[in-house]
């Protein structure tokens, strides 16, 4: 009986890293009769084939194809194809230790009151991340809360029980209404889309769980690897990165709470973002300027129009 579906969704995968990926997932305890795994190849160029999987010792799985590009859509077709009454979101740049979907499974049965959860995340670096990075390595989902589980019920609110989409396991029924809401064409740019570091579709699915009177959880038996290529320390691409994330996050705060205002009048605003820069001030011109790509994504956010 399938108790898990896993959904890898994939766009123009790296190679090497795909293939680690798929080997964390072949050396999975659980026995193979209770999982099931689902490629979502999403707007690949060359579209993905089944021997692209088989290649790297994937035998067996469901290869969907999604045409509409974007990190939500590829998601939403897995949801709508899986069996399983647990999901498990990896990215083809995550390798799952191999009690992964054990101790999900394990978890979740005992924790009736639980409807989405992540666990510890560590990177692997193809290159020192350097020492200006070290405190924003969050920001590429790199996470460790300590031995303790955290759990809690609340709404809209960020904290360490708040699981991103890497590894992220959630009850079907969590997941279900995540697809329902997420028709709303709004909520459908709130996640990577080709080069756009959008962030926060996970967070959005993850907060109908609280909906649904469902808790969200930090299990730290839930341990992977991100792989992180040489790429993604680069000063550049954390400054895309901070924008997007507070850009997005911005827009799901005012969707999930229906503020439909934009900025107020432009002086007023202009005062407020100046003496939020300048407490933000630091001597680093890397760490103001990260601020100021923040500060920037948040007037963004702010100027879009979400009525109807």
């Amino acid at each position: 009986m399938i108790r898990i579906s896993v959904l890898l969704c994939t766009h123009n995968p790296h190679p090497g890293r795909l293939d680690r990926c798929l080997q964390g997932l072949a050396t999975q305890t659980l026995d193979r009769d209770q999982w099931e795994l689902l490629a979502i190849d999403n707007a690949s160029s060359p579209p993905l084939s089944l021997a692209t999987f088989r290649a790297a010792g994937a035998a067996s799985l469901r290869l969907l194809q999604e045409s509409e590009l974007g990190l939500t859509p590829a998601r939403l077709a897995g949801i709508a194809a899986a069996e399983g009454d647990i999901l498990v979101f990896v990215d083809d740049d995550n390798v799952l230790a191999p009690d992964y979907l054990r101790q999900a499974l394990t978890f979740l049965d005992a924790e009736p009151k639980v409807g989405a959860a992540g666990g510890v995340l560590e990177g692997e670096f193809e290159v020192p991340p350097p020492r200006w990075l070290l405190p924003h390595l969050n920001l590429l989902g790199i996470r460790d809360f300590g031995e303790r589980p955290i759990q809690a019920l609340i709404y809209n609110q960020v904290g360490p029980w708040e699981p991103i989409g890497a590894g992220m396991v959630i009850r079907r029924s969590v997941a279900c209404q995540y697809a329902r809401v997420a028709a709303d064409p709004r909520r459908r740019c709130l996640d990577r889309r080709g080069r756009a570091l959008a962030s926060c579709g996970d967070t959005d699915m993850a907060r109908c769980a609280p909906e649904l009177g469902l808790a969200l959880a930090y299990e730290p038996s839930l341990r992977l690897l991100h792989l992180m290529p040489a790429a993604r320390v680069r000063y550049g691409y954390i400054l895309r990165l901070v924008h997007g994330i507070k850009r997005s996050g911005i827009l799901l705060d005012r969707i999930r709470t229906g503020q439909p205002s934009q900025l107020g009048h432009p002086l007023a605003v202009g005062r407020q973002f100046l003496i939020r820069g300048l407490r933000l001030f630091t001597p680093d011109p890397r760490q103001w300027l990260l601020s100021l790509a923040a500060l920037r994504g948040e007037i963004q956010a702010r100027r879009v129009r979400l009525e109807g």
